[in-house]
């Protein structure tokens, strides 16, 4: 490849536009991976940054495993497996008092309970209410609170979407806290409508296991704690009685079980990017690339740039010319022509090259 087209002013300007509209449109979009705390719209959770959440983005095992232990873990949809090596050092976490929060409906929170070795599993199928719901029957709402716990104090009613329900095997050591009402019901046959043979409420949809020192709370709607449903009902309440019930320290949000989007790593990335520059507080990593970005602009402009020529047709064109500027000798070849005009041409022609310098100068 010829680098030396990418030296050209107009070229350069180009890709310098180029990459400005790309910079500036990627920050415009707005994230919508679900659960995200980077995401502002409806299915994000950027509304728990305002709350003290802290995203875990690259390491859930060394947040948990630091000397001073987050006060509570919330684990929110989650799409990407677990190791053995996370679910040991939650399951230590919560041995030492530490409090897990896992909210799933169709994702891979079973796995992780596996790990866990937890006696209860989310249930997968859809939990449909056709009389208690908030905008339609996939959205039920909770309103029977049978066991007594500090978790739902003042709680009358839960909101949840596209929730499902948990299956518990063990009522010994998992405590159920919320059931779905007795006109809900699992819709079995992916119908949307009641059929022979779906089970029916009231099932569980929110329970906790005591783990050592601590314990894992589990709930069946994560999109219950999503920016458009937080402030539904009761779900706020509910979580700040978790919150309450949790001791000092930060409140993690894991972030690093979720499916991003292709292009996410490139929206985050640029409107860093365009918030460093509008408030002067830029990333030391957003100002190497930025800088690297300006050296090779820099390089490709006068390093690849198409260099003056020396010698050949053009430059002998305005340089001298002694056969041609010789009038004598020309009339020798031609005597039949006119000095006059040779000379008119002369300095015509002496003219023209002085003004070509002067422009390629």
């Amino acid at each position: 490849m010829n680098l030396r087209i990418f030296g050209s002013g107009p070229v350069v300007a180009a890709i310098l536009i180029g990459l400005t509209v790309s910079i500036a449109w990627a920050a415009a979009t707005p994230i919508n991976d679900p659960y995200s705390t980077a995401n502002p719209q409806w299915n994000g959770t950027s509304t728990l940054l305002t709350l003290g959440f802290k995203p875990v983005k690259t390491d859930l095992l060394g947040a948990v495993s630091t000397p001073n232990h987050p006060s509570a873990v919330f684990i929110l949809g989650p799409s990407l497996p677990f190791t053995p090596a996370e679910a040991g050092g939650l399951r230590g976490y919560m041995r030492d008092g530490g409090i897990v929060v896992l909210a799933d409906n169709l994702g891979t929170g079973n796995q992780l309970l596996a790990l866990l070795g937890l006696p209860v599993r989310f249930d997968g199928r859809l939990l449909v209410d056709t009389l208690f719901y908030t905008t339609q029957p996939t959205f039920p709402t909770v309103v029977d609170f049978f066991t007594p716990s500090t978790l739902t104090t003042g709680v009358g009613e839960l909101a949840l979407n596209y929730a499902t329900v948990l299956n518990i095997t063990d009522t010994r050591t998992v405590t159920t806290l919320a059931t779905s009402t007795p006109f809900s019901f699992l819709d079995a046959h992916h119908n949307g409508k009641f059929t022979y043979g779906d089970p029916t409420g009231p099932l569980p949809v929110l329970a906790t296991v005591a783990v050592g020192k601590g314990s894992a709370i589990i709930f069946s709607s994560p999109a219950s704690f999503t920016n458009s449903m937080l402030n539904m009902t009761d779900n706020s309440l509910l979580l700040q009685n978790i919150l309450k019930t949790t001791p000092p320290g930060n409140v993690l949000l894991d972030q690093t079980h979720l499916t991003p989007s292709p292009f996410t790593a490139t929206k985050e990335i640029a409107q860093q990017i365009a918030v460093g520059i509008w408030d002067g507080g830029m990333v030391g990593s957003i100002k190497l690339f930025l800088a690297a970005l300006t050296i090779g602009v820099v390089a490709v402009r006068y390093g690849y740039r198409k260099p003056p020529r020396k010698g050949g047709a053009k430059a002998t064109e305005l340089g001298p010319h002694p056969e041609r500027d010789d009038i004598d000798s020309i009339l020798k070849l031609h005597p039949t022509w006119s000095r006059e005009r040779l000379e008119y041409v002369k300095r015509e022609l002496d003219l023209t090259r002085k003004w070509r310098k002067l422009s390629v100068e």
